[in-house]
This record gives structure tokens, sequence and C-alpha cells, in this order.
């Protein structure tokens, strides 16, 4: 193993600043909403605001505010549309089945000191590693390098911003349905922007750091990223009171224990990761950017989580009868 010289010091740094960008989003989501952010949900304010903030950095504002291009459409393209439909779809399932992904799981769950997220995350960190090496795509990536945006970084910071100004407004103003959106849709779009600015979005990216001992060599920015999540969620969902103050779910979320569903849950999505290099956050932003294989595994991905989700509902109404 060696480590990819497309790591840099630059690339690092930009890296870590999405990561932490990440967290604030996910936190200023946490303390107005009172639960967590939703990725591989569908929500029609957050997933609005990726969507429309991806295709604005790559269709509007293009390379003069990200850098070089930093979307890997050439990849996407080369893979067929059944194979992403199925990948998205390991991922919905496992998503649904976990209550969460690499941001519900892998920053906010972790957040929460949940032991469920922490066994979730580790079990589809070893079934996206063993995915990757055994369907290993090294030769099909076409990686760009990538660079630190100090222009991007001020998107963010702009962003979290307005997320917080409106987020705040809702708690003081009336009619809050008419506010809380406005920072919820921005939660999403600086969501998505952080994950431009972190290159997540990039499968050499995602899959150089799944497949450790692949040609190119081992990529650890994706650590960087979690790192730089957690390391903002952390103090405060818990010493900030995030979790206690939270609603019944993200009560619920937190303490839920380490089931069968977690398990399989992990390994499903684990494997949808590992072979395709999408997780819910980059498909939803590949989609906003035009990439067709992205809009398939999205939607393939979201509708496999819906029907988790109704299933979950069912078995529930069941037993309340």
């Amino acid at each position: 193993m060696h480590i990819s010289p497309l790591l840099t010091s630059s690339s690092a740094i930009a890296a870590l600043v999405g990561g932490v960008g990440i967290g604030c989003a996910a936190s200023i989501y946490t303390y107005f909403n009172k639960d967590t952010m939703p990725s591989s949900t569908f929500n029609w304010y957050t997933t609005t605001g990726m969507l429309a903030a991806s295709a604005l950095v790559s269709g509007v504002v293009g390379p003069g505010l990200a850098g070089a291009s930093f979307f890997e459409a050439s990849f996407l393209s080369s893979a067929s549309l059944p194979w992403l439909a199925g990948c998205g779809a390991l991922v919905g399932l496992g998503s649904g089945m976990g209550k969460g992904c690499t941001s519900g799981n892998g920053i906010q769950g972790l957040a929460c000191c949940s032991k469920a997220s922490l066994a979730f995350v580790m079990i589809f960190m070893a079934g996206s590693g063993v995915a990757a090496a055994l369907v290993d795509q090294s030769a099909a990536l076409a990686p760009v390098p990538s660079v630190f945006s100090t222009n991007l970084a001020l998107v963010q910071l702009g962003l979290l911003l307005v997320q917080g100004a409106f987020g705040w407004m809702a708690t003081e103003m009336e009619p809050t349905d008419r506010l809380l959106p406005v920072s919820n849709v921005a939660a999403g779009a600086g969501f998505a922007v952080s994950l431009v600015q972190a290159s997540m979005v990039k499968p050499s990216k995602v899959l150089g750091f799944l497949n450790f001992a692949g040609p190119l060599g081992w990529d650890p920015s994706l650590a960087f990223v979690m790192g730089g999540g957690v390391l903002v969620a952390l103090p405060l969902f818990q010493l900030g009171g995030l979790v206690k103050s939270g609603s019944a779910e993200l009560q619920a979320f937190a303490a839920r224990p380490i089931d069968a569903a977690t398990v399989i849950g992990g390994a499903l999505f684990g494997a949808g990761w590992g072979l395709s290099g999408l997780c819910p956050g980059p498909g939803i932003v590949g989609a906003g950017a035009g990439s067709l294989g992205s809009a398939v595994w999205m939607c393939s991905m979201f509708g496999a989580r819906e029907a988790v989700s109704r299933a979950v509902a069912a078995k529930e109404a069941g037993k309340a009868k």
C-alpha cells in the first residue's frame, strides 16, 4: 500500500473544511428542527437545496468558483444504468434499515454517541472496502486533482449564515412555517457545497479511500471529511445539548440498539457504496450537476429507502392492532 499522489496539502485542507461545513450545517439544522438533517431520505427542502446548489456550482458559476472540474462524470458515464440503479437500491435499503448513511450515522450518529451508528459505520466501512477491492474500478477512473477553494469556503460560510439567520427568525417571528423552510433549503445547499469543497463527489476520491490496496494508492481524504464533521458536531450535540433538547425521534435514534437490521443494513450500504463510489449526498449532487448516471442512482436510492420506510410503518401498524 502507498499513499496516492492525489493527496496533497491543499486537497487535505479542502477535505477538512468540507467536513467542518457538513458538521456545521447538520448541527444548525438539528438545533432548529430538533432532529437530524436528512440526506438519504427525500426532503422537499434539504434535497431541493442540494440539487439547486450543485446545479448552480456546475452550470452557472462553473470552474471559476469550484476550481478544477469537481465532478468526474466520465466514470459514471461508462457505467451501465442498471448497475448504478442496483447500487443505489443497495444504498437505499441499507440506509433505511440502518436509519442513516455516511452523514446520518457517520457524522450525526457518532455525534449522538449512538452505539448502533458506530456499529453501522464499522460494518459499512468494512463492507465497502471488500466490495471496492473485489470489483477494482481503478482502470475506469479518471482522477481530477483537488484543491482548496477560497471562493467555495466563502459560499459555505454565507450559506451557514443564511441558514442560521432564517432559523433564528423562525423561532422569534411569525409565521414560522415560512421561515424555517428557507433555513432548511440553505442547509441542503451548504451540505452540497461542502461536499464539492471536500471533493467527495469525485468517485476517485471515495474509491481511492475504500480500496486502500488499489494501483492508484490509498487516498485518506474521506477520513479528513468525516473527522472534520464529527469534530464540530460532537461537542455541539453533546456539550451543546442538541440530543437532550431534541425531539423524541432524535433521542430514540441516539439510543436505538444494535440489531439485525443495523448489521444487515450496514452490509448492504457498504456493498452499494463500494461498487459505485456514491453515497446519498454525492449522488444527489451529481444528479444536480447533470449526470444521468447519478440521477438514476439517486432515484433508485430514494425509492428503496421509501420502500423500507413503508414496510417498517406497516409492521408497526400491524403491531398496534
